[in-house]
């Protein structure tokens, strides 16, 4: 499989990190799955939950290559649970930022797609 990784950084308002963690497995999760994204890892930063400053929330992944990522992100503009899971997300969050990657291996097929 070639990979393409979907990471999701979130800065959760001080005292909002497990919160904002739990309603992304609860009510983003299952629909990123049903988008065909695999679930790799969740790092949580600093690595304790913090009443007085923000978590970060780094939640990775994947995707099979170049049509697993465009199946996913069509699927995601159709899906109004997406919206408007973040759009209530906004209340717990500080910022947000969705970075795409791959193995430096990967990246010549992904672009000969």
């Amino acid at each position: 499989m070639t990979a393409v990784q979907i990471i999701d950084d979130l800065v959760a308002l001080p005292g909002e990190g497990r919160a904002l963690l739990n309603a992304y497995m609860a009510d983003y999760a299952p629909g990123a799955r049903a988008r065909g994204m695999v679930l790799e890892r969740v790092l949580v930063s600093p690595p304790l939950w913090m009443d007085d400053q923000p978590n970060t929330l780094t939640i990775v992944w994947n995707v099979d290559g170049a049509a697993g990522w465009w199946g996913m992100r069509l699927a995601a503009g159709a899906d109004p649970g997406a919206t408007a899971f973040w759009q209530a997300a906004g209340d717990r969050l500080v910022s947000r930022a969705r970075r795409f990657a791959a193995a430096p291996e990967d990246v010549e097929t992904l672009c000969n797609g």
